[in-house]
């Protein structure tokens, strides 16, 4: 018969075991890390306009503003679009040049609305609003459904009531597209009391990518069952798909998916690819603004 092992012996292997874990870690974290970087720096070099700001936006992530503000400063100068120049304004602001918000106030406020609603979505997702009158504005009296809820999101999270109603009010809209975004704007203005109204409107939407903003937001807000449908759905075979999962997982903190967002920075889709490094900066805690 084999001789039972003692309870030291099984305190040593346990010690040893767990030592070589704790030696090999150190190395496949940094070796994960340079790959995240290699994968922002080839993505903030791409001719692909967004995947590139979405570069930048992890590149800031991950302390590296230096290099964005290197890159992009002479973009905002040079481009003329007005949506590609709220792109350009806002990495900048969020690699540390806070002057640039001046570029997407007045875009906001200029005449010809070609880039309203950039503005309106780049000043929320950097939490600017400067005087609120032109967002109030574009909130109020704007006649497209998506630049009133990007207004709304800007201002909602400065805590207007008025525009949080509003956000909240059109998850329930009957068309998929305004209640998708809405629900994704509740993912950084909500809280918890929304999920009754985001499963409940979750249940009516056919569109995958479509549902993959609302489990994005209600797994943010705590819904552990939409956090594994979430992470599942980094394996779609459709890339618009893996893209918003592999975005959204790091904003939900789903720790679980590291292993296969890891997968996807040799994903053949540059988007995916640098959304998964931005998410597992946000899980490895890597947030430097």
């Amino acid at each position: 018969m084999r001789q039972p092992i003692s309870l030291l012996s099984s305190l040593v292997i346990v010690v040893s075991l767990s030592m070589v874990a704790d030696a090999a870690d150190p190395s496949d974290s940094a070796a994960t890390q340079n790959q995240i970087i290699q994968v922002l720096r080839k993505g903030l070099a791409s001719d692909e306009f967004w995947p590139s700001m979405h570069a930048a936006e992890a590149m800031s992530l991950a302390g590296k503003g230096d290099e964005v503000r290197a890159a992009l400063g002479p973009r905002l100068h040079s481009t003329e679009d007005a949506q590609h120049r709220c792109g350009v304004a806002r990495e900048l602001f969020r690699a540390g040049d806070k002057s640039a918000v001046a570029v997407l106030l007045e875009i906001l406020a200029d005449e010809d609305p070609h880039g309203h609603v950039h503005a309106c979505e780049s000043l929320f997702k950097i939490g600017q609003i400067g005087d609120g009158v032109m967002l109030r504005k574009h909130m109020q009296e704007g006649q497209l459904a998506t630049k009133r809820l990007m207004a709304a999101a800007a201002l909602a999270r400065t805590g207007d009531a008025e525009a949080l109603a509003l956000l909240r009010a059109q998850v329930l809209n009957e068309d998929d597209n305004i209640a998708r975004i809405a629900a994704w704007t509740l993912a950084v203005d909500g809280d918890a009391s929304d999920l009754p109204a985001l499963r409940s409107r979750l249940a009516s939407i056919d569109n995958p990518q479509y549902q993959t903003f609302m489990l994005a937001t209600m797994a943010t807000l705590g819904d552990k069952a939409a956090g594994a449908k979430l992470q599942a759905a980094l394996g779609s075979e459709d890339p618009g798909i893996r893209v918003f999962a592999a975005e959204f997982c790091g904003h939900a903190g789903l720790t679980t998916a590291r292993e296969a967002l890891i997968n996807l920075l040799q994903d053949e889709n540059l988007d995916v690819r640098i959304r998964a490094a931005q998410s597992l900066l946000l899980l490895d805690g890597n947030d430097n603004r």
